[in-house]
This record gives structure tokens, sequence and C-alpha cells, in this order.
């Protein structure tokens, strides 16, 4: 269901039980016609004695003017002698209820009251509207509505006996059924909680039952969950107890939170005899509203978002609705073929959806009970049936296994989720659309809006028959069948605690709580022993890792360095094993080239001797044609000296003839230089080559020199360092086998002197925690018993009160023989005067005339007699009903202030926290 804000005032009633006034009617004497009713039999009655004491809640206040009232004498009685006396007369008295008498219609029948003042769903309404069994009157037809209306204002009028009687005040507060805001939205204020609510069990067990229920505020930190014959209000923050709901009506089954989060519907009863919703105010734990009789458990139970009205399926496959106002029955829907296990009014409260043990599930509208949808499906029993907060969505749970989803518009099946094989136990959404879920597999199940699942809690200690989140949707709650309250963090899926659904009486949290104080010192310094031991234990461990890590970060180091001198040497062979060959091979290459280039040079020596020697023979042809060219030359210059002219022409012949003989030679000479120029210079790049062959020759047999060397010293050196590297690596292994063991003791020596030093400092700081608990509790146990005094002086005053009526009836009793008496007394005068004269007339009256009056006269002393016996019996009785009510008065004054200064003493108690 939705919220809805609905702030419940009670202008009656204050909201803080415990500071309100006593609220008393001015004392009153009886009416004057009872001022000494036995005073014709010599008994002094003081009317100042039977002043009605007014306890809070129950006893009675001044209501409408007289001209407006309905009361028993004027209104009532004529009724009840008309369709119920035939019945329920002093001498039938059927259901042990006689009604003839105002004293016996109050005193009420085998069932219990049959009005309560101000109740409009008192039992009388009930059966006369023939909503609850038995059925009044049980043959012809019911009473009329006017009739019915006259009883409804008697009973609002505070069921007044005269018109001079003073109204009773109701007994239970009013269920006020107004909204003032939309059902969906949340409540103005803090949310409602517990406030000065019972913690003490009324029924305790050796053991936890099977939680039947649990049901989580819509608005509140609040879970309640089904107990033995009470409902159990814990805070789903803290996991504490916050409150408890007796239900002696029997056993709670079912659980719902009204949309504001002020209300807490809870259905149940005795298997097979009968059952009951009763509506709690969670702030106050008071019972606002019973409703919903049946012969049968109650197994499924919800209120109307508006209040308006509770719905309710029981084992009669009825479905059952009542008007939340005064308890009467509005519709009864005979279509179910199985027990009625499910019942749930959507958040706007137009729809109903209901389930039952044959799979049936139906959805009707809240206000006519007119069928809305049928939806088939399920092949098993209904274990859930839930709204959606936005009221489109319907959620059916069932123990064939599924969750089937259905919309509203047109009421079709828009997903189904096979969620538990073996059957689906619970159901439960969050406002955001998130739901969970268990089921016979013994796993509970947290599913996301778009019905994906977000992870499951597997392999519970034993059937998860109840779930729910919380007000927030931040964490999740699972009941068992042993009656174990687990409970999860919805974001991580870890654990967030544990609790049973039979909690210890206070008296034995008190002892607990007090002994533990006693022995707090002694915990104290136990802790610090266990903190101070774990912290040295700690330091050794510590100093210990660190030491076997020093030894193998130094091994490491021996090793590395081992290593890497070995690596080197290993590098330095294997490079060696690479260098050497083709260093040698080079080096024979260079021995080979050299000698090549000798043996060049040798050539182009010889080479250039061939030329010098040809440069020699050409040089000497070179001049003999030179000297032959100057001879000519000179010769002819000489026979042009001498003009001999026949020689010039031979001459010049000669010389044009020796001239390129002369020049062909020097050519030739040239040439021949020019080639040994050349071969020179080769000679010269032949030398060249010759000299860096020489000098990279010499380099390259230094270098396989030296390289031979390493080749014949460095396996020694490397089996050296290969053993070396191995003792290290040995070694760094030695210590590597320390390290972990030392390493992995630390962690839990580390955690045990953590939660050692946590402990201590909790162990500490517990005292304060402890001292607060035993306040809170001690104060929980003087509530408990101002609750206890409360519901005594109640059940005292109601005593008294059914006193004080008796003896008003029987008041009522001597007056009317008082009144009776009197004419009995003057017609046995006259009579007596009557024969007196008779015997004193003259002639003498007929003896049988005589005979006659003395038969009258004895039977009018003996109807005298028997009527003074009567008054005398009655006057007796009437002052055994005085001695009542002046102890029963008296003692219902004293419950009530012990009440009063209990709840006073609370009070303090909690303003000292």
């Amino acid at each position: 269901m939705t919220a809805a804000l609905c702030k419940q005032s009670h202008p009656d009633r204050p909201h803080h039980p415990g500071k309100e006034p006593a609220n008393r009617i001015p004392p009153a004497a009886f009416p004057a016609r009872y001022a000494n009713p036995f005073s014709v039999v010599g008994i002094d009655l003081d009317t100042r004695s039977f002043i009605l004491i007014a306890i809070p809640g129950i006893l009675l206040g001044s209501r409408s003017a007289a001209a407006d009232k309905v009361t028993y004498d004027d209104h009532i009685l004529p009724l009840f002698q008309q369709s119920c006396l035939n019945c329920h007369n002093p001498d039938k008295a059927k259901g042990g209820l006689d009604l003839s008498t105002f004293s016996g219609a109050m005193k009420g029948g085998s069932g219990g009251k049959i009005a309560e003042p101000g109740d409009a769903g008192s039992k009388l309404i009930a059966v006369v509207l023939q909503t609850s069994e038995p059925k009044m009157p049980p043959e012809g037809d019911k009473l009329g509505a006017d009739q019915i209306n006259l009883l409804k204002a008697w009973i609002e009028g505070g069921l007044l006996e005269t018109k001079s009687s003073a109204a009773r005040k109701p007994t239970k507060p009013k269920f006020d059924t107004a909204l003032t805001s939309a059902p969906d939205a949340k409540p103005d204020g803090p949310p409602p909680m517990p406030e000065h609510v019972l913690l003490e069990p009324p029924q305790l067990a050796s053991r936890a039952a099977s939680v039947h229920a649990i049901a989580s505020s819509p608005w509140a930190p609040l879970l309640a969950v089904t107990g033995q014959r009470q409902v159990l209000l814990f805070d789903t923050n803290s996991l504490e107890l916050t409150g408890i709901l007796p239900f002696p009506e029997g056993d709670p089954v079912s659980l719902a939170f009204t949309p504001n989060a002020r209300y807490l519907i809870v259905g149940g009863g005795v298997p097979g005899k009968s059952g009951v919703t009763v509506t709690f105010d969670v702030v106050t734990g008071e019972r606002m509203l019973v409703a919903g009789k049946e012969f049968d458990s109650v197994l499924a139970a919800d209120l109307k978002p508006d209040l308006s009205m509770i719905a309710t399926g029981s084992p009669s496959r009825l479905i059952k609705i009542w008007k939340s106002e005064d308890g009467s029955q509005l519709h009864s829907i005979k279509k179910h073929t199985e027990w009625v296990t499910a019942v749930d009014f959507s958040p706007d409260g137009i729809l109903l959806a209901t389930g039952d043990r044959n799979g049936g599930v139906w959805v009707w509208e809240a206000d006519s009970a007119g069928e809305f949808h049928t939806l088939r499906a399920h092949q098993a029993a209904i274990t859930a049936t839930a709204f959606r907060a936005d009221s489109n969505l319907l959620a059916s749970a069932s123990e064939d296994g599924t969750v089937r989803f259905w919309e509203m518009n047109g009421g079709t099946e828009v997903k189904k989720i096979d969620a538990h094989p073996g059957g689906v136990l619970a159901f439960a959404w969050t406002r955001d659309g998130s739901f969970i879920t268990s089921g016979r597999d013994r796993v509970v199940k947290l599913w996301k809006p778009d019905f994906t699942l977000l992870r499951e809690f597997k392999e519970q200690p034993d059937l998860p028959i109840a779930v729910a989140f919380d007000s927030e949707g931040k964490r999740a709650f699972a009941a068992d069948y042993r009656g174990q309250i687990t409970v999860w963090d919805v974001a991580s899926g870890n654990p967030a605690g544990s609790f049973d659904a039979n909690p210890p009486p206070i008296a034995q949290r008190l002892t607990s709580l007090r002994e533990e104080i006693r022995k707090h010192p002694e915990a104290v310094a136990t802790a610090e022993g266990a903190a101070n031991t774990a912290k040295q234990k700690l330091g050794e461990a510590r100093k210990a890792l660190a030491d076997a890590e020093a030894a193998l970060n130094q091994s490491r180091e021996i090793h590395a360095a081992a290593g890497k001198g070995r690596q080197e040497i290993e590098r330095r062979l294997a490079a060696l094993n690479q260098q050497l060959p083709p260093k040698k091979e080079q080096a024979a290459q260079s021995r080979a080239k050299l000698d090549a280039v000798t043996a060049e040079v040798t050539a182009k020596r010889a080479a250039i001797a061939a030329v010098d020697q040809r440069i020699a023979t050409a040089d000497q042809e070179a001049q003999a044609a030179a000297a032959e060219l100057k001879r000519l030359e000179d010769e002819l210059a000489k026979a042009r000296a001498e003009n001999r002219n026949d020689a010039l022409v031979g001459l010049e012949a000669g010389i044009g003839a020796q001239r390129p003989k002369s020049e062909a030679a020097t050519t030739a000479l040239e040439q021949i230089r020019s080639e040994r120029a050349r071969e020179v210079a080769a000679l010269a790049e032949i030398e060249a080559r010759q000299k860096a062959a020489t000098e990279e020759t010499v380099k390259l047999n230094a270098e396989v020199a030296a390289l031979s060397k390493d080749a014949e010293t460095l396996p020694a050196t490397l089996a050296g360092a290969t053993q070396a590297a191995a003792a290290a690596e040995a070694k760094v292994k030695e210590r590597e086998v320390a390290v972990p063991p030392a390493r992995d003791a630390v962690p839990p020596i580390e955690k045990a002197a953590n939660d050692s030093a946590a402990a201590l400092e909790q162990t500490k700081q517990r005292l304060p925690w402890l001292q607060d608990r035993e306040r809170h509790w001690t104060a929980a146990e003087v509530n408990a018993q101002a609750i206890k005094a409360r519901v005594a002086a109640e059940l005292q005053n109601t005593e008294a009160e059914s006193l004080v009526a008796e003896f008003e009836e029987l008041a009522k009793s001597v007056d009317g023989q008082l009144v009776a008496l009197a004419p009995v007394r003057q017609a046995l005068a006259d009579l007596d005067a009557k024969h007196a004269a008779l015997i004193k007339t003259d002639p003498p009256t007929d003896p049988k005339t005589l005979t006659d009056s003395e038969a009258a006269l004895a039977a009018a002393r003996k109807n005298l007699a028997d009527l003074e016996a009567k008054l005398t019996a009655s006057s007796a009785e009437l002052a055994e009903a005085k001695a009542k009510v002046d102890g029963t008065l008296p003692a219902a004054q004293a419950l009530l202030t012990q009440a009063e200064d209990l709840k006073a003493r609370y009070l303090a108690l909690r303003a000292a926290k």
C-alpha cells in the first residue's frame, strides 16, 4: 500500500500517555430517591462513598442535553421487550445475557460485553445488523433501521440508564478514518515510531516460534513481526525491540501498515475457532479498532488507503469487507473455491486483489466489491498478492514456483518469473519497483525493477516464509520457520545482523545488564591484558617478519650480484665463442691479404725495375737521336755558314728525317717515365695497403691471442660464478621459505591485536551503553508495571461500574418495595380495624364473617411479613452491594493512583537519559 498523510488527532485523548490530566468527573451523589433506601430497616447509607471515579479512557463524562438523550429506561428497554426479552431474561438468559435490567445489559453475557460506550461497532450492533454471529433476532426479520439507529444513538450517547445518569466515556479511542492528504504522500513531520509502548512480552516461550508474517512501515524505520499471541516492533536500523502489541485473540498471521505508517492492522486468531483483525496505533500501542470477527483465524487482512474499510480472507473462502468506522460488515464476496490466503488494496484505493489456496486470483472494485479481473494462470496456492506503488502492476506469488505480474488496464500478464523451484513463499515490493522473494528452495532473492535478478542469498538455515524491505529499500529482511529474522544490506549483499521473534522478559534483560555492569571493571582489565599481550605478539611477529625479509633481501642482493657476475662471464664467453672463430678467420684473411699485397709490392717493384731499364735504353736512344739531330743541325748551320748549298739539301733532308726520330725517342722516353710514375704511384698505393694489412694483421693476431687466452681461462671462471650463484640461490630459497610463514603470521596476529584493541575500547565504551540500556529497560519495566496497573485499574473500575449499576438496580428495587409496602400496611391496618369493628358489633357478627375476616387478616399479615422479609433480604443484599462498592472503588482509585505514579516515574527515567 502507498502512504497517506493522515494525522490522527484525538482531542479526548492525549498523545503522550502519562501526561494527561486526571480528567475526573466532579463528585456526584446518587439520585435523591436513593439517598437512604434502608431507612425503613434502620440501615444508614452514606451516599458520599459512592462517588464515581473517572479513570481516563474508561469512566464517564457529561453528554448532550437531557432532551436529546437516548436512555435505557425510556428507549432501549421497550425495544428489548419487543424483540429480545423472550430469550434474554432472568429465567432464560441465553448466552448468559439478561437484557431485562440495565445492570444485566451492562454486564453482558458469556461472550463478554455487548456494548462499549461510543463504539458503534460494538457486538450488539453487529448482531442486530446480522453481520456477525449469532444473528439477532435468530428468527424473523431483523430490526428496522430506526431501531438500529436508536441502539447506535444509545451507545454513542454513553449508554445512559436514565436522563439524569452520567454518560460513560468511551473505553477505547476512536479510530479516525479521515484523511488529510493524498494516500501516496509522505506524512509531515518525523515518521511514526513507538513511544512509551509496552516492551514486556506478555507471552513467553522456551524458543521462538515460526514467524507467520513481517511488514515494514512505509515511512518509518520500523519492522513488525508476528510472535506468539503478540506482534513485535523492531527498529530496522538498530534491530532493537521498540514495542510489543499484545494479541490475546490468538496467533497473529497477517500484518499490514496503513499508508501514513501510523497504524498497523493485525489479522489472526485461533484456527477453527475464532478470528479477528485489530488495528493498533504504533506510536501509543493502543488498540484502535477491532473488526472482522470470524469463526476461524483471519489469514489475510488489509486496510484501504483512505482508512475507510478493511478486507479479510479466511478459511471460510469468503472475502469480507468491513467498515472501519464501526466495524460493521459491508460486503461478503463468495467467489473463491479455497481458503483466501492473500488480500491487498491497491495504493490508490481503487482495487482489491485476493488470492486463494487453489491458485485463484481475483481483482475487485474496492468500493462496490464488483468483480474487475479474473487472473487465471497459477497452478498452486497463492502466497501473496501485492500491488506496485503506482497501482498499475499486480504481483501474484504462488506455490507453483512462479511470480506473475499483471497490468490492471486489461488484466493481462506482462511478465512471469520462475523464481523458486518448489514454491514461492513470500513477496514484497519497494517504492522504486524492486522486489524480494523467498521460496521452498531456501533461497532469498533480490530483484531489480526490470525483473532481473540483483543477487541471491542461498542455503538459508530454514524455510524463509516472510520477507520485507525497510522503508528506504536499503535493507532486506527474511524470517524463517524457526522464528529467526536475518538482515542483509541491499547494496553490498553483506549480512547486517539477525534477531529472533522471542524476546526475553525485561527482568532477564536487567539481570544480564546489571551482572555485566558489575563485572565491567574485571572485563576491562581482562580486555587490557588481552590487548597488551596481542600488541606484544604483534611486535614480535612484525620483528620476525622484518628480520626474515631483511635476510631475504640480503640473500637476494648477493644472489643478484652472483647472477650478474655469472651472466657477465657467460656473456663474455658467449661473445668470445662468437668472436674468436671469425676473428681467427679475419686474421688468416688479413695475413693472406698481406701476403698478396706483399707479392703485389714485389711484382710492382720488379715492374718498376723493368721500366727503369726501359727508361735507360730509351734515354740512350733519345740522347743518341738528339745528338744526331744536333750534329745534323750543327752541320747544317756550318754548311750555311760555309754556303755549301749542295750540302744544305741533304742536311735539311737528314734533319727533317732525324727530328721526328728524336722527338719520337723523347716522347717514348717521356711515356716510359710516365708509366714509371704510374707504377711508382701504384706501388705507393700497394705499399699503403701493405702497411694497412700489416697493421690489421698485427692487430688481429693480438686480438686472437687475447681471445684465445680468455677462451682458456673463462670456463673455469664461469664454473666458479655458477657455483656461487647456485649457493646464493639456495640461500634465497631457504630464506624465501621462512618469509611467508612470518608474513602469514602477521595478519591474524595484527587482526587479533586490532580486535583486542577494539574490544578494549568497546569494553571501555560499553559501560555507558550498558548503563543507558539499564536505564532504558528499567524505564521499560516501570512502564510495563504502569501499563499493567492501568489495565488493572480499568478492570477494577469496570467491575466497580458494574457493581454501582447493580447497586442502583437493587436500590431501585428496594425503593419499589418500600413504595409497594405502604399500601400493604395500610390495607392490613384497614383489615385490622374492620375486624375489630366486626368483633364489637352488636348483635354479634356472623361467625363465618368473622372467620373470613380473620383469614383475610392472617393472609394480609402473612403478605406483609413476606414483603417485609423480602425487603429485609433486599436491604441485606443492598448492604452487601454497598460493601462491595465500598471495597472496589477505593481499590480502583488506588490502582489508578499507582498507575499514574508509575507513569510519572517512567517518564522521569526517560527524561533522565
